[in-house]
């Protein structure tokens, strides 16, 4: 594990930094967006102004979760990672169906034929487009990681021939596998799939399982497993405080999967300083990390969360 893909190419593991891996940078125009305004990062100056933001707090790198086919612009991110000095891990893969429209070639794509696109935008370079017809222009500016998506139904029809086409991405590509989930729902059940098809469990990133902060028993499940847990949804309150989320990640550490832990934002638009909102992408070094350093949390420890947990997650397999 000696380096990891980014936007503007192949870094060493130790200049990654402080990482958070699961942000959103930049969304072009998308069906989505037309319902979804909290989805509007469509303003490539403010993104780079975020960024910027995020650098000068302490952040060095963070994963966009924008996979193919859902406003994801390789150039864009290229350029919003070289104007700010972010290193951007990108992603492939597929996203939740709000994203695509009834006829889009994502519910009909064979899947052979999803997992070589996959593939090729690890190896080759990602495509631009794809939000209405198969995506034709493909740059060079490859992708980091494989983004997959499960709904409350599980591992199951059309949504288990996409985890698979991605599951198979991420093994022939080297790469990890972040896994959309509803609170965590059905993410004992996609591990298994992914590692019967060839994935180590510390390959496999599992999102929002902190949505809910109460009932601890499906953390340690998951983690039980050996993948990375996400606790990405500090800053969304709807879901919880920062009390029940630090009493969360206490509890982890009590049980041992400090390496096991990363922390992200996965934010949108109304919660960006940029975009106008009061939050920021940086809301975890200037404000949630102070907080878990005063509640008893040793800088070590926050190093191993922040920093080293992400190398082992995002590097590339040798």
């Amino acid at each position: 594990m000696t380096y990891f893909t980014t936007v503007t190419g192949d870094m060493p593991a130790q200049e990654m930094g402080h990482c958070q891996p699961h942000e959103h940078v930049y969304i072009v125009e998308t069906p989505a967006l037309l319902t979804h305004p909290e989805l509007r990062l469509t303003n490539l100056a403010a993104s780079i102004e975020e960024l910027k933001l995020y650098r000068i707090a302490g952040g060095t790198t963070l994963v966009d979760a924008n996979p193919l086919a859902t406003g994801r612009d390789a150039l864009a991110l290229q350029e919003a990672s070289l104007t700010s000095g972010v290193k951007i891990i990108s992603s492939t893969g597929y996203h939740i169906p709000v994203f695509y429209r009834p006829d889009h070639w994502i519910w009909t794509a064979s899947e052979e034929t999803l997992t070589d696109l996959f593939v090729r935008e690890l190896t080759e370079g990602m495509f631009l487009g794809g939000c209405y017809q198969w995506p034709k222009y493909q740059t060079s500016i490859k992708a980091g990681l494989v983004k997959a998506m499960l709904t409350e139904e599980g591992v199951s029809g059309r949504t288990e021939t996409l985890l698979r086409a991605a599951g198979q991405a991420a093994v022939i590509g080297k790469a990890s596998l972040m896994l959309h989930t509803e609170y965590g729902k059905g993410a004992l059940e996609a591990i298994e799939l992914l590692r019967e098809l060839g994935l180590a469990p510390d390959q496999i990133l599992i999102c929002h399982v902190d949505r809910q902060a109460n009932d601890y028993r499906i953390h340690e499940k998951i983690a039980d497993s050996g993948v990375f847990l996400e606790y990405d949804t500090i800053t969304l309150f709807e879901f919880h405080d920062n009390e029940a989320e630090i009493q969360l990640l206490e509890h982890m550490l009590q049980r041992g999967y400090e390496k096991q832990l990363l922390l992200s934002t996965d934010p949108t638009a109304d919660r960006l300083k940029s975009y106008g909102g009061s939050v920021g992408m940086d809301y975890l070094l200037t404000v949630f990390l102070p907080m878990l350093e005063d509640h008893g949390f040793s800088q070590k420890l926050l190093q191993t969360i922040t920093r080293e947990n992400p190398i082992r997650a995002l590097c590339k397999r040798t």
